[in-house]
């Protein structure tokens, strides 16, 4: 029993136990950053999820707003911080109606990774 308890202790130390090694991040804080740019432009032309799908590269942009309002303008708020593989991003966003007779104010934060795939995703938390 003394040997097989050996064996696994070797075994563990050969192997490891300790903190694993962190991804590699899936951007750059200048290719994050012109990527949302892009999409945000996109949104502001008129562009839908679909388009932005289709284009070259193309772009995964998961925002539920995209489908609901226009984007009448943007700002982002400071350098990106990483997260995950990716940057995070504040965004202040002005936002009219589909027949743009209101606008009103929202901030929000994105994710955005460009490896393997570009995509930009709305956080869940509010900046």
């Amino acid at each position: 029993m003394n040997t097989r308890l050996s064996l696994l202790a070797v075994a563990l130390a050969v192997t490891g136990c300790g903190d694993p090694k962190p991804l590699p991040m899936a951007a750059t804080p200048e290719s994050s950053r012109a990527a949302l740019v892009g999409a945000l432009d996109a949104w502001k032309a008129g562009k839908t999820p679909q388009d932005l799908a289709a284009g070259s590269p193309p772009v995964l942009f998961v925002d539920d707003d995209i489908n609901r309002s226009k984007l009448a303008d943007y700002k982002i708020e400071g350098d990106g911080l990483p997260k995950g593989t990716g940057y995070s991003y504040t965004v202040s966003l002005t936002l009219a109606d589909k027949d743009a007779a209101k606008t009103r104010a929202k901030k929000v934060a994105y994710t955005v990774v460009t490896e393997p795939r570009l995509a930009i995703t709305k956080e869940d938390r509010q900046p």
